[in-house]
């Protein structure tokens, strides 16, 4: 064996057997170790052990990629890197090869981990939840109909408040509740219309927080009732049963419309329910990616957006210029906005007096988290609202659900 100096401990078995073998014997060894490396794998409690020594491993990508380690289900915890050369005198033919010795301990991902639950957890539910028949209320409907819209605006699912600081208990029960009433008051109160379509806007901070970290989307800390994971489960849950509420009135297009707490999870969460009524021809569900939705109904046209990024003043000319046609072909023309919690009404008039421009924000059903409080932020009114569009008339009532 060739001198050669810091040899790491783990290779002078291989060095040993190498010399000890027929020189064609030995070439053939090194040749399948540059072109086939073999990986050694071991397990432990704190997860998988990876070990390559060979000519061909020099990475830690390229053991990984040998391993076949799937990057979705690990992530490495620490790795070592080492090289040598080495130089075998076999029957007198010099072969010198540099060797790699390249190892990684790899731990399970819990982000991983915990959405392969929240999967699981939504295949169950699929299996197991017994929606409520939809048996829509028959009555004699008019030519024209009426379209009801459903806001129920910056819940902020999953936030927590104590009386003791902010005057009031707010948790994902005290949430449901609201929501459920909420739904309830408007149903109690649709029936006694010609109700022909339902549109239901979700989303817009339905969710308090994001993401694992249990912060906004700009990263703003939040206090939060639940585990993340139990918050997004519980909270679809939770959309679900309004929707099947309002499904025995009329059939319901949900539209989702992202908010500046949860603009991620409310994306997720337009999936889970696209996959949740695929099947429901009385449910559609609008989880396209521009942060501004628009809903037509006869002479009717509204604009949904979550308000934080637009500016205020230009949100009718950007109606008139995304939907142009629409808008040429419709009398009645309004923004709904939810983020600032209140109630508040802008009338933007054009040149032509028919059209119109109402730009409304809704009122929340949230609590008062401990930094609303700090800033005196606590005089609003809580409130759910509904609006009933008549196809040809245009707004013909306006109701509210107030604690």
């Amino acid at each position: 064996m060739s001198k050669k100096l810091n040899l790491p401990e783990e290779t002078k078995p291989y060095l040993q057997l190498l010399a000890e073998m027929p020189k064609e014997q030995a070439l053939q060894v090194l040749k399948d170790a540059v072109e086939n490396p073999t990986i050694k794998k071991t397990q432990n409690q704190n997860g998988t052990s990876l070990t390559s020594l060979s000519p061909r491993v020099k990475t830690l990508e390229q053991l990984l990629e040998v391993a076949k380690v799937d990057k979705k289900k690990y992530s490495v915890k620490k790795f070592k890197v080492k090289k040598w050369e080495v130089g075998l005198n076999l029957d007198g033919v010099a072969a010198v090869e540099e060797l790699y010795a390249v190892s990684a301990d790899l731990a399970p991902n819990s982000d991983y981990l915990e959405f392969q639950r929240i999967e699981e957890d939504l295949l169950k539910d699929f299996k197991s939840y017994k929606a409520i028949p939809y048996k829509p209320k028959k009555t004699k409907k008019s030519k024209s109909g009426h379209m009801l819209e459903v806001n129920i605006f910056d819940l902020h699912f999953g936030k927590l408040c104590w009386n003791g600081e902010t005057g009031e208990d707010y948790d994902t029960k005290i949430a449901s509740q609201r929501f459920h009433d909420a739904i309830d008051d408007i149903v109690s109160k649709a029936v006694f219309h010609d109700v022909d379509k339902i549109v239901f806007p979700v989303g817009n901070d339905f969710f308090n927080s994001d993401n694992l970290r249990n912060t906004t989307t700009n990263l703003t800390p939040q206090d939060e009732d639940l585990r993340w994971q139990k918050t997004y489960t519980n909270g679809r849950k939770l959309i679900v049963e309004g929707i099947d509420k309002l499904r025995t009135i009329a059939p319901v297009d949900v539209v989702i419309v992202q908010g500046n707490h949860d603009f991620q999870r409310s994306f997720y969460l337009g999936d889970s329910l696209t996959a949740w009524y695929r099947n429901c021809k009385d449910v559609s569900v609008d989880n396209s990616a521009t942060p501004r939705k628009y809903v037509k109904y006869g002479k009717n046209l509204i604009g949904l957006t979550h308000g934080n990024n637009e500016k205020i003043a230009e949100l009718p000319i950007l109606m008139a210029s995304e939907k142009k046609e629409l808008w040429a072909d419709t009398k009645f023309h309004e923004w709904h906005l939810g983020h600032f919690h209140h109630k508040k009404q802008i009338k933007w008039q054009t040149i032509d007096e028919q059209k119109g421009c109402v730009i409304r924000f809704m009122r929340s059903l949230s609590g008062t988290d401990a930094w609303h409080n700090l800033k005196g932020y606590t005089q609003n009114v809580q409130s759910a609202e509904s609006f009933l569009w008549h196809k040809d008339n245009g707004l013909v009532a306006h109701n509210f659900y107030n604690l």
